[in-house]
């Protein structure tokens, strides 16, 4: 079965987990409702207000099981997982409109920095990190 997932953080070409990609079919550049937050040495998207900037891509069911572990998903236990996988609506792209999954911050995030305009690729220029 093929899934349709949105990307946004270390996944991304050019960074650090680029290679767990490898295979996906990319599908195109996308926004999608919600909020970053710098974690350290990766962003977290979380539900609300904003807009995320990130990418779309068609994986497998074996590179989707592959990217739940990953992001710490625990197949069926939300509270034990670090990420959880949900369905968010792409605002903007060749896929607008349409629902997608991406990979919602499941842990507290006090004291984390806010990434005001969410987009982590520009983020991490601005503040000098490499990723």
């Amino acid at each position: 079965m093929k899934h349709i997932i949105f990307i946004y953080g270390t996944l991304m070409p050019g960074l650090r987990l680029e290679a767990e990609m490898q295979g996906a079919r990319f599908m195109g550049p996308a926004q999608v409702p919600g909020r970053l937050v710098d974690l350290g040495s990766y962003p977290g998207l979380l539900p609300g207000e904003g807009q995320v900037t990130g990418e779309v891509y068609e994986v497998d069911d074996a590179q989707l099981a592959r990217l739940d572990e990953v992001e710490g998903v625990v197949p069926g236990d939300r509270a034990e997982s670090h990420y959880w996988r949900e369905e968010v609506t792409v605002l903007s792209g060749p896929l607008q409109g349409q629902q997608v999954q991406t990979y919602v911050f499941n842990r507290p995030t006090e004291g984390c920095t806010p990434i005001a305009h969410g987009d982590y690729r520009r983020y991490i220029r601005e503040v000098g990190r490499e990723s």
